[in-house]
């Protein structure tokens, strides 16, 4: 699990919802912008834009980019295991549930029509119910042993090296102990694996902050907004949408009750998606942006699908001679 804590300029700690994925820690400074990874994850190959190929790519979240974090989760877990083990240490892995659907719709993609749904599991509910078998052995420790583990897992204080992010954004991340370890076998650096989370992100921010103020994103915004309300629901978003089923599953939801309720949301976006145009015109606008973008950003989006690709590439090969993994 993942918290990360940063500082806006001039403004109080930004503190995030813990994230089942690879530990991220970056400590802030002097940020305009700042957030904690989710990491990427399949051996599919990432879907190109066809105006700005890889980097308009990374700024889009559909299936296929759920079910690739989830791969690579999958992969730095039994990484992290086996590091931890050469220690002398246990890491008991965590099972984040089923994997998303290759049909899940998305903020950005309208997925099957068939199988409507977002892919949102009860998972999130069982993992909100305690701690998990890896928490709970942890606190189980001495606090000698906690500080030797804490080393082991995340490295020496000090071993930290410094990271600015295209908007300005920058801070430092740890070097040493089998999380960096593991970043580096999948990435081949372990600067490569922050940065596969960090800059989409960061660049994701500014991408928010440009939709913001561009009309035709407005226009077909408040287009889907009417429809949804005329549907019932007062979701000021796809993503806003999305966010309150997790919401819903983190609380408890049951199976039926979730699958009965994203489906139903499903298909009344998918309906206002077609009389709105949001997602079509979202993307041109995506790529609108870029293009306003000096040439250092694209160009820093592409280095990272690049490392992404080598690190898909070696998930799928670890996954595939572990596909029966033992928990603890």
């Amino acid at each position: 699990m993942t918290e990360l804590s940063c500082r806006r300029a001039g403004g109080a700690p930004l503190r995030l919802v813990p994230l089942l994925v690879p530990v991220v820690t970056l400590v802030c400074v002097a940020a305009t912008a700042c957030t904690g990874p989710g990491a990427a994850v399949t051996a599919e190959a990432a879907p190109a834009a066809r105006e700005s190929g890889h980097a308009a790519a990374l700024l889009t979240e559909d299936a296929g980019d759920l079910r690739r974090r989830r791969q690579l989760f999958d992969a730095s877990q039994i990484l992290t295991q086996r590091c931890m083990r050469d220690r002398g240490l246990r890491f008991l892995i965590t099972s984040a549930g089923p994997p998303p659907p290759a049909g899940a719709t998305t903020a950005d993609s309208i997925g099957s029509r068939t199988a409507p749904g977002y892919g949102v599991s009860t998972a999130l509910g069982d993992l909100n119910k305690g701690p998990t078998a890896q928490n709970r052995y942890v606190s189980s420790l001495s606090a000698a042993e906690r500080a030797r583990y804490d080393t082991a897992l995340d490295g020496p204080a000090d071993q930290m090296a410094p990271l600015t992010l295209p908007s300005g954004a920058s801070g430092a991340y740890a070097t040493g102990g089998c999380t960096a370890r593991v970043r580096a076998e999948l990435y081949g650096t372990v600067r490569a694996a922050l940065e596969d989370t960090l800059v989409p992100q960061d660049v994701g921010q500014l991408l928010q902050r440009y939709l913001a103020t561009a009309p035709a994103y407005r226009k077909s915004l408040a287009r889907w907004k009417r429809c949804m309300a005329d549907a019932g629901r007062t979701a000021q978003s796809p993503a806003a949408l999305i966010q309150s089923l997790r919401a819903e599953a983190v609380q408890g939801a049951s199976a039926s009750k979730l699958a009965r309720e994203q489906r139903a949301a499903a298909i009344d976006d998918q309906l206002c998606d077609e009389e709105s145009d949001l997602r079509r015109t979202t993307a041109t606008q995506r790529n609108a942006f870029l293009r306003e973008q000096p040439a250092s950003t694209p160009a820093r989006l592409e280095q990272v699908w690049q490392h992404r690709q080598r690190a898909l590439t070696r998930a799928a090969a670890l996954l595939g001679q572990d596909a029966q993994v033992s928990p603890g």
